[in-house]
């Protein structure tokens, strides 16, 4: 997890050169992808849909 926020803490500019500035971006990008897909799961195939 530190390796994840030291980019964002330091601005990047010691590990740009280094190219891992973009890897907080990509995991973020993918857990929220992951939940966006989960939700919409629920919504499709749940069964708290009816309200009768």
């Amino acid at each position: 997890m530190t390796n994840l926020l030291v980019p964002l803490v330091s601005g990047g500019a010691d590990v740009a050169e280094s190219g891992t500035y973009w890897a907080p971006y990509y995991i973020g990008g993918g857990i929220l992808l992951v939940l966006l897909v989960l939700m919409g799961a629920l919504l499709a195939f749940g069964q708290g849909r009816e309200h009768s």
